[in-house]
């Protein structure tokens, strides 16, 4: 019997049109013979990548960092092939977003693919320059019951690295983008047994007051995966959220009416909903955010909680620019971070009530 151990990868290239590219074999992923039978573990190592979202202003952003993550998946003993026949998936299925991934489709891919795990994110930060820097977010689905078993954000700077007199400065994007998944990949793992009970959300995209773009949906995913990495919460994936969204034809963002507060708790099962508001997010020299989140108690449409953070770049120096932080995104993590600490209080206290 011969052991397969493959991750089926969905290519970054097709997202804006599958049948305008020519000279692309077109394969399918349900095979004209039956399927050579694995081994549970050889079928645990099998992922798929699902297409990446490209918050930032560059178009190399993906083509750039992509390979380097199926790269390092590769030295963690998977095997990348695939793209033809899960390109041939996408385009049948008229699949055009990128960055999450609702359960009916993870549940199709699995069926098709035989694979345990999907994995998606985004690139929230890709610039070259004097100070290159790179930030991504990723997170891993259980695509049997849509669970996110592993979240994590990583972000680094070339001067990130620099030491007296700027030696060790990276000085190319190109030689940062390892340097990045390696940090996001240290805590990579596919195990649910960390994952226990705990205050059941939803997270809906932040009103973006600020004038960069894309401000609010990082702040999102950012939250997102703050409360991944937090026992507290369980957060529903994004991709879920997003269906009922646009069910619901809900538009504004950073408030919820009644109704629609019903809507979600109900077709999604969750206790609490986090609507928010970016108002800072300044890639400026010292970098910015000032992030406002509400969380509503989804049961009894009232507000549970709601604070505001602001920091910048500078707030965390302790001597020669040590704890200095030099881009937005990372900034506007230690804004959540530090928010979704004080959440868990409030949802803490509100837990214990509804056990009573």
């Amino acid at each position: 019997m011969k052991k397969v151990s493959l991750i089926w990868v969905i290519s970054f290239f097709i997202l804006l049109s599958c049948s305008g590219l020519k000279g692309v074999k077109q394969a399918t992923l349900l095979p004209e013979v039956p399927p050579t039978e694995e081994t549970p573990a050889a079928a645990a190592k099998k992922i798929v990548v699902f297409p990446f979202a490209n918050l930032t202003d560059s178009p190399d952003a993906l083509k750039d960092s992509m390979p380097v993550l199926l790269g390092r998946l590769e030295k963690k003993g998977y095997e990348v092939v695939g793209e033809d026949a899960i390109y041939d998936f996408l385009c049948r299925k008229r699949i055009r977003y990128t960055g999450y991934v609702p359960a009916g489709l993870a549940r199709e891919i699995k069926d098709i693919s035989g694979a345990a795990f999907i994995m998606t994110g985004a690139v929230v930060s890709f610039s070259g320059g004097e100070n290159p820097r790179i930030g991504l977010v990723s997170r891993l689905i259980d695509p049997a019951d849509g669970t996110v078993v592993w979240a994590d954000y990583a972000s680094v700077t070339g001067d990130d690295f620099a030491g007296i007199l700027e030696t060790g400065k990276i000085r190319t994007v190109q030689r940062l983008i390892p340097e990045a998944v390696d940090r996001l990949l240290v805590s990579f793992t596919t195990s649910r047994s960390r994952r226990g009970p705990g205050f059941r959300v939803a997270v809906l995209p932040f009103l973006n007051r600020s004038n960069f773009r894309n401000a609010g949906i990082i702040s999102m995913y950012l939250l997102l995966v703050d409360m991944l990495k937090n026992s507290g919460f369980v957060p529903v994936e994004y991709g879920d959220v997003r269906e009922v969204i646009v069910a619901r034809g809900i538009r504004s963002r950073g408030e919820l009416g009644f109704e629609d507060i019903t809507a979600l708790s109900s077709a999604l099962n969750v206790e609490g909903i986090i609507v928010g508001t970016v108002d800072r997010y300044s890639a400026s020299d010292p970098p910015a955010a000032a992030i406002t989140v509400r969380l509503l108690d989804a049961r009894n449409n009232r507000i549970l909680w709601y604070n505001t953070h602001q920091l910048t770049g500078e707030d965390g120096i302790v001597v020669f620019d040590r704890g200095r932080i030099r881009t937005v995104d990372k900034v506007a993590y230690r804004v959540m971070s530090e928010l979704v600490e004080r959440m868990q209080k409030k949802a803490n206290g509100t837990m214990a009530l509804n056990n009573d």
